[in-house]
């Protein structure tokens, strides 16, 4: 079960919505705290595509592991962040309508551990005060009211 999710109409093609959120270079556009975000991998993005990504978590770099688990094109696709024995799932689900594109996005916290099943609560609130924006941000940006 989802820990926060979001809902947006962008008024873009799919494939257009679909690329630019599929590929993590995008991710500092979009997501706040995410500073920077590196390929790992040389093949086209897929299933296995790994990144780098760097955030800037209260005045703290912190460094996540991003996993591609499942991907397709124009429909959807699911990416793992791990750091730390904290697991982030994040789904995304895409649909052609006539206004343009329907994203549906659905993230869920894993965690490892006593301490951190511990402070599992407060895991999840900080994971979507950061991220439960980004696809209302990514809209913007692809809408052109953001530059």
């Amino acid at each position: 079960m989802a820990d926060f999710n979001a809902s947006v109409i962008i008024c873009e093609p799919i494939e257009e919505v679909f690329a630019y959120f599929a590929d993590m270079a995008n991710a500092p556009e979009y997501m706040n705290k995410v500073e920077a975000t590196e390929k790992m991998t040389d093949k086209p993005i897929g299933v296995g595509t790994k990144y780098k990504e760097i955030r800037n978590v209260r005045g703290n770099k912190v460094y996540a592991e991003i996993e591609y688990l499942s991907y397709n094109k124009n429909n959807g696709f699911i990416r793992r962040s791990s750091s730390n024995g904290l697991t982030i799932d994040y789904a995304y689900r895409f649909s052609e309508i006539p206004e343009g594109t329907q994203v549906e996005f659905e993230g869920t916290v894993h965690v490892k551990g006593l301490k951190m099943r511990l402070m599992r609560n407060f895991l999840v609130k900080m994971v979507k005060s950061e991220d439960s924006d980004h696809v209302q941000n990514a809209k913007e940006v692809l809408e052109g009211l953001v530059e």
